[in-house]
């Protein structure tokens, strides 16, 4: 029995609740939703309104994780597509690290390994980056881009910070073709077929869509373009830790991610993996002391008792994905942080996590439906983020600033994001909250 299938078999409260809020139709339509949907193993993850006033620290995977947020204890937190909280892991790693730098003697955690196993990457295909843009905009450089020309898509719902970058690239030069959306909220793979030509060389892409959650079947994406000789970027922020991601199995070239959504890590500390059979087609895209392999020992010819040289300095690089783009240490504090709270996704399982939302998510779609919002996230999506279109979206402030519900608004549409620590009595009191458009 799949958890979807388990929340229909539960008692009529929950129907009754449904039935109260938006009519009879909308615990019709919930009801069919979750009775047709397959996949999963078991009940064991099923989010409980109950849990909030039971669940200890966990140990284990157990989840909801309510004690492990203890940030989010006083609220209804919907919102860590935005920001996801730390846990008390990865404050406890931070506050150790703290401690061992009093002392002199802070440690490196190597969170880079331990993300590379999270996508299926090789651990010497990651490097550190300040930010996912970051990534993307030395991706690009790697590229020659915009110096080389040619053509660069992208669509609608890729990161609006990229934008920018390639409306800069645009004016440069490079033919820079932005695929819209279908009327399904989507970006099919016919639009993207049309317009990956020969010639093409980068398709850039989010993996799930920081609007409304769309996501791409990547693999799909991936075999059209190197069919015509293009290379592919993905964005990872929205998906890395909150759905399942192989980066081989997809034929991913280049993504970046960065950790302060679902890796629950934090600003200014990101990584970037590169598909390590393209470095000899890769120029490096800007210099630092740590693509060397004897940056702390360097070959000097200038102090004294130094041997003499025609040169002041002599390097050696090093050919590999770090060499090219990595160039001083990372933020270490940070990565302590969320090499912690990666070890902890991957001991509960980014499937098992996907699982223990999909209620969560299923109830939202059906609710904000029938109460006849403009849900812009496909039915279909998996990943934690479900949108509604909604004018001067800000103005539904007022009716979850007294719930303390916090959830994404923008200029024109409403965004709501789920973890680890919510569960159903949460979705409820939004949906209560929310009222109707």
């Amino acid at each position: 029995m799949t958890p979807m299938t388990d929340i229909a078999a539960r008692p009529s409260s929950r129907r009754h609740w449904l039935k109260s809020l938006c009519g009879a139709s909308v615990a019709t339509a919930l009801g069919a939703q979750l009775a047709g949907c397959g996949g999963g193993s078991g009940g064991s993850f099923l989010p409980t309104a109950s849990a909030a006033t039971t669940d200890p620290v966990p140990t284990t995977g157990a989840l909801p994780a309510k004690a492990l947020f203890p940030g989010v204890a006083d609220r209804v937190f919907l919102n860590s597509a935005a920001d996801h909280p730390w846990s008390q892991l990865a404050a406890d790693a931070s506050t150790a690290y703290a401690k061992g730098k009093l002392g002199l003697n802070g440690t490196n955690a190597t969170a880079s390994a331990k993300f590379a196993a999270l996508i299926n990457a090789d651990a010497d295909e990651i490097a550190y980056v300040p930010s996912t843009s970051m990534g993307e905009y030395l991706v690009t450089q790697a590229l020659g881009l915009p110096q080389s020309g040619g053509r660069v898509v992208t669509d609608a719902l890729h990161f609006t910070g990229s934008f920018y970058m390639y409306e800069q690239y645009r004016a440069r030069g490079v033919d820079v073709v932005t695929v819209a959306m279908d009327a399904g909220y989507r970006i099919s793979l016919a639009d993207l077929d049309r317009a990956i030509v020969p010639g093409t060389r980068l398709v850039a892409i989010s993996h799930v869509s920081l609007y409304n959650g769309f996501t791409h079947d990547v693999k799909a994406v991936c075999d059209l373009a190197h069919a015509r000789g293009a290379l592919v970027y993905v964005d990872l922020i929205q998906s890395a830790g909150a759905i399942p991601v192989d980066v081989k199995a997809m034929g991913v070239d280049f993504a970046a991610c960065g950790t302060y959504k679902w890796l629950m890590g934090d600003f200014g500390f990101a990584f970037l993996y590169v598909r390590k059979a393209l470095l000899p087609r890769l120029q490096r895209p800007w210099y630092g002391y740590r693509q060397t392999r004897n940056f702390a020992a360097p070959i000097l010819h200038v102090y004294p008792l130094d041997p003499p040289g025609s040169v002041p300095y002599e390097s050696v690089q090093i050919d590999s994905v770090s060499g090219y783009f990595a160039g001083s240490f990372p933020a270490t504090a940070v990565e302590v942080a969320c090499a912690a709270s990666i070890d902890w996704i991957r001991s509960v399982g980014v499937e098992a996590i996907q699982q223990y939302k999909q209620p969560m998510l299923d109830a939202l779609q059906a609710g904000l439906r029938g109460k006849g919002f403009q849900v812009v996230t496909p039915p279909e999506t998996r990943a934690p983020i479900v949108t509604f279109a909604y004018a001067n979206a800000a103005q539904l402030s007022t009716r979850l600033a007294p719930a303390r519900i916090e959830i994404t608004l923008r200029a024109n549409h409403a965004r709501i994001s789920p973890s680890v620590f919510n569960d159903l009595g949460d979705i409820e009191k939004f949906l209560a909250a929310i009222g109707t458009p």
